[in-house]
């Protein structure tokens, strides 16, 4: 028996584990990977992000992490390029969701991994190493569903289907890539690619379930028509896979938002409770600012249905209009137009990034002992 209960020692989980444990609580930590491993993630770290990492004690730059001034968006042949209105940063989720437990651990927390969890009630979680149980259970499980008490996946259609593989970046993608996100807009989804530390580059690609039938529904058939979209994706035919596979994720609910009505009390966190359009940019963001809020509500003794209620409020807005981006760049006379205004309008990219940022929370919580 445990004060706190998290399940998944991704981004949320272990920072939500830092900032319970550096309060006072007894955390348990259960990551299903035994070992450090990659995620399926576009790796791109907003200033949200950043904030949120620097205020736990994350030193990005000590980790590898490869700063990205610009903005390259790529569709039907026509290109645009912008610098952001911030420095964002690119680095592997093996990297930092390590980091994470390593600080996690450094506070407190005991971090069991290779434990698969099964299923989750009120207070005790099923799992392959025999039950767990707490007074509080947080589910911070990203993109992988886990059966729990109270929680609904309700069927999506058409949904998405999101792949990702790093490449062994050679001097051509360096030099295309060099300070560089590029995203590649596409008939039914989006292909994001940049490097993250050292010499990686990474592809995270999104795609509707229907356009990937169309392609031919593997991989190898996706990866052929991304040849001729712009020339650091062509790049890739020469470049070595740094993964036997690409890591892949299917039913993508994006647009999801917690409710905080009738729920269970288990305390959704990350893309468990609420999940933005990957080309955001923000999803890590939104993974960090759940816990934050999640740790400030446990803390203050409210129940899950509050800190729904609360973190519905402060990123639906976000979510809503990230996904009124994505409907737009997935349908084809759209998407066309939108570059062309994109080419004459040179500030409008800017004002597009900083309408699908998360705003400003409080005050940093950084988990002090009350």
């Amino acid at each position: 028996m445990t004060d706190v209960l998290v399940v998944g020692g991704g981004l949320a989980g272990g920072a939500a584990g830092t900032l319970l444990a550096r309060a006072g609580r007894t955390v348990h930590v259960l990551e299903r990977h035994s070992s450090p491993a990659d995620k399926i993630c576009g790796e791109f770290l907003s200033i949200e992000a950043q904030k949120h990492l620097e205020d736990l004690g994350i030193n990005l730059a000590a980790l590898g992490a490869v700063p990205i001034n610009h903005i390259r968006v790529i569709s039907n042949g026509q290109t645009v390029e912008r610098s952001l209105p911030f420095v964002a940063r690119g680095l592997s989720r093996r990297l930092l969701d390590e980091a994470l437990l390593h600080l996690a651990e450094k506070a407190g927390v005991v971090v069991e991994r290779g434990v698969r969890v099964t299923e989750i009630e009120t207070h005790a979680a099923s799992t392959s190493q025999g039950p767990r149980r707490a007074d509080v259970i947080l589910l911070a499980t990203g993109k992988l569903p886990v059966r729990a008490e109270g929680i609904e996946a309700p069927p999506v259609l058409d949904a998405h289907v999101g792949f990702k593989m790093h490449w062994r970046a050679n001097a051509s993608i360096r030099r295309l890539l060099e300070d560089c996100i590029e995203l590649n807009l596409m008939q039914g989804g989006y292909a994001g690619l940049q490097l993250v530390e050292g010499d990686t580059a990474n592809l995270c690609l999104v795609i509707r379930r229907s356009r990937l039938a169309a392609l031919g529904g593997r991989w190898e058939d996706v990866l052929m028509s991304l040849g001729g979209l712009s020339p650091a994706l062509s790049a890739l035919i020469d470049a070595q896979p740094l993964f036997s596979k690409p890591l892949t994720a299917a039913n993508l609910a994006y647009g999801r938002l917690p409710r905080g009505r009738g729920e269970s009390p288990v305390f959704r966190l990350g893309d468990q409770a609420a999940m933005t359009p990957s080309l955001t940019g923000d999803g890590m963001a939104i993974a960090l600012r759940s816990a934050w809020l999640a740790a400030q509500f446990i803390m203050a003794g409210r129940s899950a249905a509050d800190y729904h209620r609360a973190l519905a409020k402060m990123v639906g807005p976000q979510v809503r209009r990230g996904m009124l981006l994505q409907r737009a760049t997935e349908a084809t006379m759209l998407r066309s137009a939108g570059i062309s205004l994109l080419r004459m309008q040179p500030r409008l990219l800017r004002s597009i990034i900083r309408l699908t940022r998360l705003p400003d929370p409080a005050p940093p919580f950084r988990g002090e002992r009350p």
